[in-house]
């Protein structure tokens, strides 16, 4: 050792590694900045259905909540989703979940509302249970109007369904007390007549974000009085995990289309014979259509979902550990840009094939719909400010969303 040289003393060495330590920690926020807003750009390139767009149109959206139509009991927040609307005699009927952002909170309010003319609307009642309330869904069922939703947690960082909830409408601005229905820990999706029989498709959401080993417990439902469910067939759709949001239309001969979210992997389209419309045979897919909604126009299938522009959900990431790889996907997912879009279903590969998106951003696609006549559907969606920043879809959660109403029409 040179007469020069000094010997480090333990406060400097304790410096040094702080030093150290926050050079290293300003770096990595500085690559996860540069992260977040490339991904906030990011897009790739989809092949729309440019000549079955010719044949549809939809009208200007009109944002109605917040709006001049609202009645002076619905004082909603700055995030309005989950929105389902029915026609029933001759109102319509409106249920959608407002809350300071999109995350569970004790504050979230479930509003209903009704319309003669889907325009001015006025109160009909609404629910607050302290905690997190969503999935509203009408279903209008041997002469009767039922409104189903479930209960969530209060934590904004967890997804904890508790019990799923049905109301029966008595009279204008009168429903019945919410009553607990079938099994604790499930998530109501989809709910249709059929058959003469209410049917309805379930998810088991407890640990759907926390446990990427445990087999999903996606179901059909069926009733004979819309408040008393049981399995159909004694068995589960699909016990893959992280299976949810089992959305399902009926075609002329009774034979099931469905569509399928996986949120740690992708999604599917499905089919089931009338023999068994709990057969369903899937197709994997690697995009994730959200919140989907899908409806038969005159023996087509057509379905609203949430659009990833910046493509695929599951990228095959093979540099990754297969445990790292679900949440990669998320984060991912969550820093993109969104849209709400139209998909023409192929029945035959069993694909989605994009038709055109609504104007739509940021927090996006959780589509209501009313048939008015032969060619023309009422849509309520929700969406943040079709005006202002293209948000990704984290952004938009924070930054609110409004709900929006259009006309669909097929020429």
């Amino acid at each position: 050792m040179s007469k020069n040289s000094k010997k480090q003393t333990p406060g400097g060495m304790i410096k040094s590694f702080i030093k150290n330590f926050i050079s290293t920690v300003v770096f990595v926020i500085a690559l996860l900045i540069v992260l977040a807003v490339h991904l906030q750009f990011a897009s790739e390139k989809a092949v729309f259905d440019t000549a079955g767009a010719k044949k549809i149109s939809y009208s200007p959206l009109v944002k109605i909540v917040p709006g001049p139509g609202l009645p002076a009991e619905v004082k909603p927040f700055k995030s309005n989703n989950n929105v389902d609307i029915a026609k029933f005699g001759d109102r319509f009927y409106m249920a959608f979940r407002s809350a300071p952002t999109h995350f569970a909170s004790t504050e979230t309010i479930l509003y209903v509302l009704s319309s003669a003319d889907a325009k001015k609307w006025d109160y009909e009642t609404k629910f607050k249970m302290g905690s997190d309330l969503r999935e509203p869904r009408f279903l209008v069922f041997k002469g009767k109007l039922f409104l189903y939703f479930f209960k969530g947690g209060a934590n904004p960082l967890s997804f904890a369904p508790d019990s799923m909830y049905v109301t029966e409408f008595e009279s204008n601005g009168k429903w019945t007390k919410p009553k607990m229905f079938y099994k604790p820990g499930y998530v109501i999706w989809r709910a249709k007549e059929h058959g003469g029989k209410a049917i309805m498709s379930v998810y088991y959401g407890v640990g759907l974000y926390s446990n990427e080993t445990k087999p999903s417990h996606l179901q059909l439902l069926e009733s004979d009085d819309g408040y008393n469910y049981t399995l159909i067939n004694n068995k589960d759709i699909s016990s893959t995990v992280s299976s949810e949001e089992g959305e399902f239309e009926f075609d002329a001969e009774g034979n099931l289309y469905a569509t399928v979210r996986q949120e740690m992997k992708g999604g599917e389209v499905c089919f089931a014979p009338k023999s068994d419309i709990t057969a369903w045979d899937c197709r994997f897919t690697p995009f994730k259509y959200d919140s989907a909604l899908m409806f038969n126009h005159k023996g087509d299938f057509y379905v609203i979902a949430r659009r990833n522009i910046a493509g695929e959900y599951n990228r095959d990431s093979k540099a990754l550990p297969a445990f790292l790889r679900s949440k990669w996907y998320l984060v991912r997912y969550s820093l993109t840009r969104k849209r709400t879009a139209l998909y023409r279903l192929d029945k035959e590969q069993k694909i989605l094939v994009p038709v055109f998106d609504f104007p739509s951003r940021g927090d996006t696609a959780y589509a209501g719909m009313v048939k008015l006549d032969e060619n023309r559907y009422l849509i309520v969606n929700y969406s943040s400010d079709i005006n202002k920043f293209d948000w990704s879809w984290i952004g938009g959660q924070l930054v609110g969303s409004n709900l929006y109403s259009t006309i669909l029409e097929f020429k």
